[in-house]
């Protein structure tokens, strides 16, 4: 039984143990730049440091921009090949014309992948993301999109009034995805929802460029509850298009991202 129970215990103290210097500091370093990205709304660099299988998550969901964050503490498992590092992040929100940074603390899961440490979305943890954090509660907006604060405000007040009221943002797009003939003119629509409190401001970007492809708003500015209608239209100029295209709708100041995939048919299949 000697041989078993030491086992045991070695493993016990193994848990405990510190993670080589070179590996907490190789994390450390990946978690900085993968946050500093967000801070500086660099969004397409911190792609680069999400795992594979949650790139789809990552590239479809809201993006959030931070004002500042810090490395809380890090618990290793799996023979430090994997890391829960909590973080706490802090962002600006626009609440009854004042401007007020809101902190959140939570989870963020990471793990070695081809060699190097990457941000992956785990389920099962309950994370302050780069879209957000998750578990933020909701209070009912009045139906003119507004809050109703006490007229005696403390910015105490004021940030836990603004972290349910994130909590409530419903807005985005009636649909992440169409598809147009590829060898026929045509046009589809999709409606992007303000659900914040106050106004915000769309821009689209289109990638990669197509000739004969066209997206545009008939509103840039959108105020609360309202809707702007995103216009999308294909003219085929030459060979069918070799790839999708992706249009993402950019809302500021939020700095969220909802994003559109224009899919094209075949042209044999067009007319089925």
């Amino acid at each position: 039984m000697r041989a078993p129970l030491s086992l045991f215990l070695f493993s016990l103290l193994a848990m405990g143990q510190a993670p080589p210097p070179e590996v907490d500091q190789t994390l450390r370093a990946r978690v900085t730049e993968f946050y500093q990205d967000h801070v500086d709304g660099s969004f397409r660099k911190a792609f680069d440091l999400v795992a594979d299988d949650s790139k789809d998550f990552y590239f479809g969901a809201n993006k959030t921009q931070f004002k500042s964050f810090h490395i809380d503490k890090i618990d290793y498992k799996d023979n430090f090949t994997k890391a829960i590092v909590t973080l706490t992040v802090q962002r600006t929100m626009n609440v009854q014309t004042q401007q007020v940074l809101i902190p959140s603390t939570g989870p963020t899961s990471w793990k070695i992948e081809n060699g190097k440490w990457v941000w992956y979305n785990d389920p099962g943890e309950n994370q302050t993301t780069p879209m957000g954090p998750s578990d933020l509660s909701a209070i009912k907006p009045n139906p003119d999109g507004t809050v109703t604060l006490p007229k005696r405000l403390t910015p105490e007040m004021i940030a836990a009034a603004a972290k349910r009221i994130i909590g409530q943002q419903q807005s985005g797009v009636s649909k992440s995805e169409v598809t147009l003939p590829a060898g026929a003119p045509s046009s589809e629509q999709v409606i992007f929802h303000n659900g914040a409190p106050g106004a915000v401001q769309a821009t689209l970007e289109v990638s990669p460029k197509l000739k004969g492809f066209r997206a545009e708003l008939d509103k840039t500015s959108v105020n609360a509850g309202e809707n702007a209608m995103l216009k999308i239209a294909y003219e085929p100029e030459g060979q069918p298009p070799a790839t999708e295209v992706a249009v993402r709708l950019m809302v500021r100041p939020f700095n969220q991202v909802f994003t559109v995939n224009v899919k094209f048919a075949d042209p044999d299949q067009s007319g089925r």
